[in-house]
């Protein structure tokens, strides 16, 4: 810990602020990686390849950046985007998917939360 201070000196409370901040992000990462972990195993290294760099894109793209409720699954080079998210990261995410290279197809089964109506 000594060294990782010397070199990044930020608090502790500054880390922890940030990772609650992306916890989504990271939460998406962390299941990536524990759904990856059997297909590297068996071999099936082509579809957690292409999911990774999907998750990568959609991560850098400051409009589809820790999106709580997406969703992505790769199978057979098709990618699955599902889950509830606004309406300017929906397009931008299914742009993001379909134009990263290795995706088949992309399957948009994501959703736009509809707006309230007020009583009246």
């Amino acid at each position: 810990m000594g060294l990782i201070r010397k070199v990044l000196p930020i608090s502790r409370v500054a880390i922890t602020m940030w990772a609650w901040r992306h916890r989504h992000e990271i939460g998406g990462w962390l299941g990536y990686a524990a759904r990856s972990a059997p297909k590297v195993v068996a071999g099936d290294t082509a579809d957690v390849l292409l999911e990774g760099r999907v998750r990568a894109r959609l991560t850098a793209d400051r409009r589809t950046r820790n999106l709580d409720g997406a969703r992505i699954e790769v199978n057979d080079g098709v990618v699955t985007l599902r889950g509830m998210v606004p309406a300017e990261a929906h397009d931008a995410a299914v742009a993001i998917a379909t134009n990263t290279g290795g995706a088949r197809s992309v399957l948009d089964e994501m959703t736009e939360p509809r707006a309230r109506s007020l009583p009246g």
